[in-house]
C-alpha cells in the first residue's frame, strides 16, 4: 500500500507573540465551584465536575460535544460548546487548578492512532488529564467521556511546554488547510520555540517547508524530527516522497524502509491497515494485519473487535464469538456489558 505524506493532528488559534492559549475563561472558577460545592473527596469532585462539562445547559452543564474540525482555546471552547481531546483536556486541567484540585497532563498510548483522512493518512495522539487521587500510586483520568476512569491505560506525563508545542504544531496542519501558509509556517516555528526536542513539531515544520517551496529546510527539518524521535515513522515517509520528487531514489529508498520497519512494529498502525483492508473486503489481508495487532499488543480488546468483524463478514459466527469473548476479557469492566450484549445477540440469546 502506498501511503501520501502523513500529518500529525492532536485532539488550536493562533495567537500573537507572548500571547497564553490555555488562559482559562473568567467564568470557569465560579462555574467549577457551583458543581463540586457539597462533595467530598477527590475522586467525587472531579467526577462531577467533568459530567457537568457534558451536561445540557438546562441541566447547569456546558453542554460540550466533540469537534475535531478545529482545536480550540478553552477561551473558544467556553464560548462555542465545543471541544477535541486536547482543548478538552486544557479546559479540564484548568477548571482543576482553579479549585485547588492537583491536574497534569498526559497522553494515552493505548488509543487507535491512525486516520484517513481524504488522501492522506493522519496519526492523531490523543490527550488526557490525570488528577492523583488521594491513595498512594491511583490516579484518575478524565477523558472525552462523561465518567472518570481509573489509569488502566499506559498514560505518559506531558510537561505543559510540549502541550503548547502540540497546540502550535496542530495549528499549522490546520492553517496550512485552509490554506494560509504564511501563518502555517508560523505556528511551526512557534512549535519549535516551545519543545525544541519535540519530533512531531519538526516534522510538522518539514510538511509546511515544503509547501512553500522550502526543500532544502524541509530536508533538514524531517531528518531533525527522525533525531528527535527515531520510533515515528511519520518524518522517514516525509523525507521519503521529497527525495523521491528529486530524484534521489536510492536515499529514498533508505527512509521507505526504515518507515516502514517503524511502522510493522506499531500495533495500532497494523490494526488501521486491517480496517482499510476489511473495508475492501480484503479478508486475507485484513486477518494478517489484525494477527500481527494481536501478536504486538494481545491485551488489546479493540483489536478483536476488529478481528469479530471480519469473521462475521466471512460468515464465521463461531470465529465472531471466541474473538468477542477475548475482547470481553481485555475489557475495561465498565466496558464488558458492551460485549456482553453482542455475545448475547450473536449466541441467539436474549439480552439480560
Amino acid at each position: 500500500m502506498r501511503l501520501r505524506p502523513l500529518s500529525l493532528l492532536f485532539c488550536a488559534t493562533l495567537l500573537v507573540a507572548g500571547g497564553d492559549p490555555f488562559e482559562a475563561p473568567p467564568e470557569l472558577k465560579t462555574f467549577a465551584q457551583k458543581q463540586t460545592i457539597g462533595h467530598m473527596g477527590v475522586a467525587t469532585k472531579v467526577s462531577y465536575l467533568l459530567r457537568s462539562f457534558f451536561a445540557a445547559p438546562e441541566d447547569g452543564g456546558l453542554g460540550i460535544t466533540y469537534d475535531n474540525a478545529y482545536t480550540r482555546t478553552p477561551m473558544e471552547a467556553w464560548r462555542d460548546r465545543k471541544a477535541n481531546c486536547l482543548t478538552l483536556t486544557a479546559l479540564y486541567v484548568a477548571a482543576c487548578k482553579s479549585i485547588g484540585l492537583e491536574a497534569r497532563y498526559g497522553e494515552s498510548l493505548r488509543v487507535s492512532r491512525w486516520r484517513r483522512v481524504g488522501t492522506t493518512v493522519r496519526y492523531e495522539r490523543h490527550v488526557v488529564a490525570v488528577v492523583p487521587a488521594g491513595t498512594i500510586g491511583q490516579e484518575l483520568v478524565a477523558d472525552f467521556l462523561p465518567e472518570i476512569r481509573k489509569d488502566t491505560q499506559l498514560i505518559v506525563p506531558l510537561e505543559p511546554k510540549r502541550v503548547l508545542a502540540l497546540f502550535y504544531s496542530n495549528r499549522a496542519v490546520e492553517l496550512m488547510a485552509e490554506p494560509r501558509p504564511d501563518e502555517a509556517l508560523a505556528s511551526a516555528h512557534r512549535s519549535i520555540e516551545m519543545d525544541p526536542n519535540l519530533g512531531v513539531g519538526w516534522n510538522i515544520l518539514g510538511v509546511v517547508q515544503r509547501s512553500l517551496g522550502q526543500d532544502a529546510e524541509a530536508e533538514k527539518s524531517f531528518l531533525k524530527a527522525i533525531g528527535a524521535d527515531p520510533k515515528d515513522g511519520a518524518p522517514c515517509g516525509n523525507l521519503e516522497n521529497l527525495l523521491r520528487a528529486q530524484g534521489r531514489e536510492a536515499e529514498a529508498q533508505v527512509y521507505r524502509d526504515r518507515g516502514m520497519e517503524v511502522r510493522k512494529r506499531d500495533p495500532f498502525f497494523n490494526a488501521f491497515l486491517a480496517e482499510e483492508a476489511l473495508q475492501d473486503s480484503h479478508w486475507e489481508e485484513a486477518d494478517k494485519r489484525i494477527k500481527q495487532a494481536i501478536r504486538l499488543l494481545p491485551q488489546e480488546p479493540d483489536f478483536y473487535l476488529i478481528q469479530a468483524r471480519l469473521a462475521l463478514a466471512q460468515g464465521q459466527r463461531k470465529d465472531a464469538i471466541k474473538a468477542l469473548e477475548k475482547a470481553r476479557k481485555w475489557a475495561m469492566p465498565e466496558m464488558q456489558a458492551r460485549y456482553d450484549t453482542k455475545l448475547a445477540l450473536l449466541k441467539g440469546e436474549t439480552p439480560s
